[in-house]
């Protein structure tokens, strides 16, 4: 019989770089967010009742009580849903507007769209609660802001809108 004899290489390869290069990723991360650099230790202010005006163009309706104070709305932010529902606060519409220049070419005015007849603007409010930070309002982990997409759904409809208000409910 003969023998033979196998060497053992040591050193580290390259599963054992990665772990430590992970490792010190995790790390320097956990370091970062105690320092307050990494935006996901935001400091909570207080909890309050926000006010979202969302508003909605050119949607054609001939039902204008589609929007009902009292009633539940389901919103989505950032294409992920916002539950449980938010509550409809105050409702305003109006039929889509054109503008024409006036016969003496000095001004400019609205008049409903003749073109599209059954089109209204709403603006529709919704309230929730939500968590102030110096950064904003941010309800159950969304940021919401001015010029956000949202979009408004319930039994009979499902529209996109923009956030063009928010305030904290009196």
């Amino acid at each position: 019989m003969q023998e033979q004899t196998i060497s053992k290489k040591s050193g580290l390869n390259i599963l054992d770089y990665s772990l430590v290069v992970m490792s010190l990723l995790a790390i320097a991360g956990f370091g970062l967010a105690k320092a307050g650099h990494a935006g996901v230790n935001q400091v909570i202010k207080g909890t309050h009742k926000v006010n979202i005006d969302v508003y909605i163009t050119g949607l054609k309706t001939k039902d204008l009580a589609l929007f009902k104070v009292g009633d539940k709305s389901s919103i989505t932010i950032r294409n992920q849903p916002v539950q449980p529902p938010m509550t409809i606060v105050k409702v305003d519409h109006w039929q889509k507007q054109v503008a024409f220049i006036s016969p003496d070419g000095k001004k400019a005015l609205a008049f409903p769209d003749p073109a599209n007849a059954i089109a209204h603007d709403f603006v529709v409010t919704v309230q929730d609660e939500a968590d102030a930070t110096d950064d904003g309002y941010v309800i159950r982990g969304n940021k919401i802001k001015l010029g956000n997409q949202i979009e408004l759904e319930a039994f009979k409809y499902r529209v996109q809108g923009v956030v063009v208000d928010l305030n904290q409910a009196p």
